[in-house]
C-alpha cells in the first residue's frame, strides 16, 4: 500500500519557505529579526544600493509593507515558494502566492513592531521585561478570546442549543 503523503496547502508551503529563509517556526520569534539599516533600504530606493539579500534577506519592519524594499523582499520569497512541491494542489496564480506571502509579511511585521519597547507614562523607554510582561499579557488575552470563541462555535455547530430543533404537533389530524 503507497504510503499517504500529509495533508498540506499553499498556506503551509508558505510558511515553511518563511521557516527555511529565516530560520524561525513560531510568528513571535520575528520579534528578534533584524531589519535592514534604513541607510541600505534608502540607498535602494535610490538605485545605488543592491537591495535584498537572498542570503541574509531582511524584512523592512519600519517601511510600509509596499515599500520598494519590501516587494523585492516579496518576489525573492515568491521565486523561493515556486520552487516548492505543489503536487495534489490547484494551480495557483503569481498574484495569490505573493497575496499569501504579504499576508504572512504583514503578521510577522505586526509581531516586531508589537516586540519594540514603548514609552512608559514617565517618558523612558520599556525594559525588556516590561516589554516581554506586556506580550504575554496580550497574548494570554488572545487565547482568552480564542477559547471562548471556539466554545460558543463548538456550542453553536452541535446543536445544544436551547432552541429546539423541530416541533411535533399533537391532536386530531383531519383528512
Amino acid at each position: 500500500m503507497p504510503k499517504r503523503r500529509p495533508r498540506i496547502n499553499t498556506r503551509d508551503i508558505v510558511r515553511n519557505v518563511f521557516e527555511k529563509i529565516f530560520n524561525v517556526s513560531l510568528d513571535e520569534d520575528y520579534a528578534l529579526h533584524s531589519p535592514p539599516c534604513q541607510e541600505d533600504v534608502k540607498n535602494f530606493v535610490l538605485g545605488r544600493g543592491p537591495g535584498p539579500n537572498v542570503e541574509d534577506l531582511r524584512i523592512d519592519m519600519r517601511g510600509k509593507i509596499n515599500s520598494v524594499w519590501n516587494q523585492a523582499v516579496i518576489e525573492i520569497l515568491l521565486a523561493e515558494v515556486k520552487k516548492e512541491d505543489f503536487e495534489g494542489l490547484p494551480d495557483r496564480s503569481d498574484a495569490y502566492l505573493a497575496d499569501k506571502i504579504e499576508g504572512k509579511l504583514e503578521r510577522v511585521r505586526t509581531v516586531w513592531r508589537t516586540a519594540q519597547p514603548r514609552v512608559t507614562e514617565t517618558g523612558d523607554l520599556e525594559t525588556i521585561e516590561e516589554v516581554e510582561r506586556r506580550m504575554v499579557d496580550a497574548k494570554e488575552t488572545r487565547e482568552k478570546v480564542v477559547r471562548a470563541n471556539t466554545r460558543r462555535k463548538s456550542v453553536h455547530i452541535f446543536g445544544f442549543s436551547t432552541e429546539p430543533m423541530f416541533t411535533i404537533h399533537r391532536g386530531s389530524h383531519e383528512g
